[in-house]
Parts: C-alpha cells; sequence; structure tokens
C-alpha cells in the first residue's frame, strides 16, 4: 500500500465507516489519532460536495494528513460527472502514517 493508492483509499473508507458508523461525528478518535471532517456541498444545475479530512497524531512520531473527496454532478444529479481523491501528507514521515494505517488495516481483517 502507498499513500494515495487505491488500496489506501479502500481502506482510509474502510476505517472511517468503522470508527463512525452513523457518520453523525465530525471530530473522533481513532487509536491517538485526532479524525476531522468537514463536509461542503452546493446545489444548483452544476452541483458538487466536498469532503475533507484532517487526521493528526500527536505523539513522539507526529503526522499529519489531509484528505479530500470531491464529487460533482451536472443536471442528471444520479449520473456522477467527476468523484476523485487526493491526499497530502502535511507533516511528518510517510513511513509513520502508512505503518498506523497498516495497523488498522490488520485490526479490521
Amino acid at each position: 500500500m502507498r499513500l494515495g493508492d487505491n488500496a489506501f483509499f479502500n481502506l482510509f473508507s474502510r476505517l472511517a465507516a468503522a470508527s463512525n458508523r452513523d457518520r453523525d461525528r465530525d471530530q473522533w478518535e481513532v487509536e491517538g489519532v485526532q479524525w476531522r471532517r468537514q463536509r461542503h456541498v452546493h446545489w444548483s444545475a452544476l452541483s458538487f460536495q466536498i469532503v475533507t479530512h484532517e487526521l493528526e497524531r500527536k505523539s513522539r512520531r507526529p503526522w499529519k494528513l489531509l484528505l479530500v473527496h470531491e464529487t460533482w454532478w451536472g443536471r442528471d444529479r444520479s449520473k456522477t460527472i467527476r468523484n476523485s481523491h487526493w491526499v497530502h501528507l502535511a507533516a511528518g514521515a510517510r513511513s509513520d502514517a502508512l505503518a498506523w494505517f497498516a495497523a488498522r488495516e490488520r485490526e479490521l481483517d
């Protein structure tokens, strides 16, 4: 798994769903990582939704990660015209963040 590949995004989605089952929280904690989520929606002839997730680990090996999920619709809202994800490591070592995700994956499996 690499930061930003399909395996990472799939694991991220599984972990978000498992740790915020009803998707009713905008802030929560998972194994020492503070998780903050924001959602922005605009409905019109050209509609979009942007969901941001900020994950921050404050330990002796801290890291901070930003993930953005962007969805766009045209007039027919049953069909997306763009659906993309991207991730940015804002602080810390990539290997530390990936190790944390790998440990969570073992817990989910």
